[in-house]
């Protein structure tokens, strides 16, 4: 299955600096209505910042970077354009995050035909959203070869991959590519696990029991054996559960419970698989017999508990409530394959604290939970030092 991935790196901030001359060469956080960023350009992503991260966070990290309100509705439109010139080639595109995509190329016949189609999509791009938003594009049999091979090439150019190169091709590159949650790129890098060739270099029962079923689809991306196929655009699989109440609930909290339960399930059959939900359909059936449904897109796909939890407690907030709720019912909707988390280069405090807390747990599931102790000040005021300090098991968080 010959794929091509297109990727505008920085879309939303190219986007917006094509539009506007005066803000090219500038450091640019777009905000969106969460205060959270949206997107950035290269500059503010040197410097730390990444997609998700708090308005503030990323200002301190970046101080000269401006911070502008992020059109998201002119984002959306221009990416739906950037779809359709891709559905020129093929009617097989599938989204994948803002401003990239996989195209697949069944119709062609060797890796030269490809690669003369793949070229003819970059000037097409071109074309249609100007050379400020030029595309970089990666070639291979596989979903995630042909995105590594995009990510490794400046915008512009074309990196072609072959079969028989593929391996000694990923061998070098750093786990971060993986569409793995961020606190398993952590734990890699705590592992010493740094390249796609060492983490495919381990075996199947390890990284099960790591990582799970997720940890296996990762490592056969790091082998070069991905055979996740390209769901077309606008065809995607959805997801859905429903519920009903042992009685009729007006309380917030039990019914964010309810919502817990009822998602929670899917949520974790998605990360699994390495994929993630665009957007969460809510619908409440009342003791009046009426019915209310509520939906939200997300700014990025999530698979992440707490965060669709949120979302759909906002839903419910939402919703003008006749009676108590007697039903729920969610799905969740354009389903696709998970983008991988960019790691901050700076982390703050918290972070830090975050990543003290894995090491903790890697050490006590593998030597004990006795097996780290706290030192803390017991008695300040004793007159003998050794009074003093004391120590205490550091029990796992």
């Amino acid at each position: 299955m010959p794929v091509l991935y297109c990727t505008i790196p920085y879309f939303a901030t190219a986007l917006l600096q094509r539009d506007n001359a005066e803000l090219a060469g500038h450091p640019l956080i777009l905000v969106d209505p969460e205060d959270r960023v949206f997107g950035l350009s290269a500059q503010a992503a040197a410097r730390g910042v990444v997609p998700g991260m708090a308005a503030r966070t990323a200002q301190i990290r970046c101080p000269e970077a401006r911070l502008l309100d992020a059109d998201v509705a002119r984002c959306r439109a221009k990416f739906e354009t950037l779809i359709q010139v891709l559905e020129e080639a093929s009617p097989r595109v599938e989204a994948h995050g803002w401003g990239a995509a996989y195209v697949e190329l069944d119709a062609v016949r060797g890796q030269s035909e490809a690669v003369a189609l793949c070229r003819d999509v970059g000037r097409k791009v071109r074309q249609h959203l100007g050379e400020a938003l030029q595309p970089a594009l990666g070639w291979n049999s596989t979903k995630f070869t042909a995105q590594a091979a995009a990510r490794r090439v400046s915008p512009g150019h074309l990196r072609a991959v072959e079969r028989a190169r593929e391996k000694d091709f990923l061998r070098p590159l750093p786990v971060t590519l993986l569409p793995l949650a961020g606190d398993t790129l952590q734990r890699l890098s705590f592992l010493g696990l740094r390249t796609l060739g060492q983490y495919g270099a381990l075996s199947p029962a390890a990284v099960w029991q790591q990582f799970g079923h997720a940890g296996i689809l990762a490592r056969r991306c790091a082998r070069g054996e991905d055979d996740r196929p390209i769901v077309p655009h606008g065809r995607s699989l959805a997801l859905a559960a429903d519920l009903e109440l042992p009685a009729p609930l007006v309380e917030r909290e039990p019914l964010l419970l309810a919502l817990r339960r009822l998602v929670a399930p899917l949520l974790a059959g998605l990360r699994e698989n390495l994929r993630a939900a665009g957007q969460a359909r809510l619908a409440v059936q009342f003791d009046d017999g009426t019915r209310q449904e509520q939906t939200r897109t997300f700014l990025f796909p999530l698979a992440e508990e707490d965060r669709v939890v949120r979302v759909l407690a906002g839903l419910l907030e939402a919703m003008r409530w006749p009676a108590a709720a007697t039903r729920l019912s969610v799905a969740l909707e354009q389903i696709q394959d998970v983008v991988a988390e960019q790691l901050t280069l700076f982390p703050l405090e918290d972070e830090r604290q975050a990543k003290l807390r894995e090491v903790q747990r890697y050490l006590a599931a593998r030597f004990g939970s006795n097996c780290l102790r706290r030192a803390v000040m017991a008695q300040p005021g004793a007159p003998l030092p050794e009074w003093r300090v004391g120590w205490l098991d550091e029990a796992e968080p």
